[in-house]
């Protein structure tokens, strides 16, 4: 008898269990979008995630245009929004765009980050499998190493490029790690700074062209300000060398290759740790998630450069 009490109670608790999370989502939800640059894929895919599992949201919006302070100013702008908890979730676009959002936020509204590549290494979360505060996302730091060691499948590397913007957190940590592999696999390295609102670019892709630097490939990693010229150095130099992105964003403006979760994958992901927030999941315990990496190649670049992609990639037009 006492079995069958047991067994009914925790099937009782079950139910009231689903039902309170049925009601959770029922009820509208207000999520503030703090993004970089406009609607990213990632983004997108992220909202229309929230919209297919049947939740309620009313979104307002923070839009950077790429620009620190104007981000931090707009943040400000609905502090007291957030302090007085108007927002039932936050969600933030790059490590940019999540450090600012962190500080105003100071843990009063439950944060979701996306294309984070480093959390731990820019003081967002303790760890990655434990946040502990209230913010919890998604990452897209596939090790450089696997990033690599996929890259040089394709073709030999043996000089490389490797362009960063010392302005992000991100891109200078993937310079290093870049820097690590090649000393490692006795690639010749060169690094160039590349910043916005400067020549930077402009100037290296002619050194590139002039011949005043010559290499086979060129690497640059997930990072906003070097992903949004991507085609500009893809119309530049493609012809030249293997360029190589940490992205997405980049195969689809014509590089090569990237090894990283797809757009689409990346908002999933989010969108699935926004619902178990809404569930009543505690974000200081949810595990910052890295959804899995595939191949993508540019199917023009490999033929451009007379590489066959392997039957696993995903290929861009």
């Amino acid at each position: 008898m006492f079995f069958k009490i047991l067994k009914a109670t925790l099937v009782s608790a079950s139910i009231i269990s689903a039902l309170s999370a049925t009601s959770a989502l029922a009820q509208e939800k207000n999520v503030l979008m703090v993004l970089w640059k406009n609607w990213m894929p990632a983004d997108k895919a992220f909202a229309q995630k929230l919209k297919d599992s049947g939740a309620k949201i009313h979104y307002s919006e923070i839009n950077a245009d790429q620009d620190r302070s104007k981000l931090a100013t707009a943040i400000r702008g609905v502090e007291g929004d957030i302090v007085a908890k108007k927002f039932d979730l936050i969600y933030s676009y790059g490590t940019v765009s999540t450090q600012v959002t962190k500080a105003t936020v100071k843990n009063n509204t439950p944060v979701v980050f996306n294309i984070v590549f480093d959390p731990v290494g820019a003081n967002l979360v303790a760890a990655k499998d434990a946040p502990g505060a209230n913010i919890t996302g998604v990452t897209n730091g596939v090790p450089i190493t696997m990033q690599f060691d996929t890259f040089t499948k394709l073709k030999p590397i043996k000089d490389l490029l490797v362009l960063f913007n010392s302005r992000e957190p991100n891109s200078n940590i993937i310079e290093r790690e870049v820097r690590d592999w090649a000393q490692k696999a006795g690639v010749n390295v060169i690094s160039r700074r590349v910043t916005p609102d400067t020549t930077a670019l402009k100037d290296v892709l002619e050194e590139i062209k002039s011949g005043k630097i010559v290499v086979d490939s060129l690497y640059a990693g997930a990072d906003n300000y070097l992903a949004s010229v991507a085609k500009e150095v893809q119309d530049a130099v493609g012809d030249k060398v293997r360029l190589y992105g940490g992205t997405q964003t980049y195969t689809l403006a014509g590089w090569l290759a990237a090894y990283v979760p797809s757009n689409e994958a990346m908002g999933h992901a989010a969108a699935e740790q926004a619902l178990k927030i809404f569930k009543g999941a505690d974000p200081a315990t949810l595990p910052v998630i890295l959804p899995k990496p595939q191949l993508f190649v540019s199917g023009a670049a490999a033929k451009q450069h007379n590489i066959t992609p392997p039957p696993e990639a995903a290929l861009e037009s």
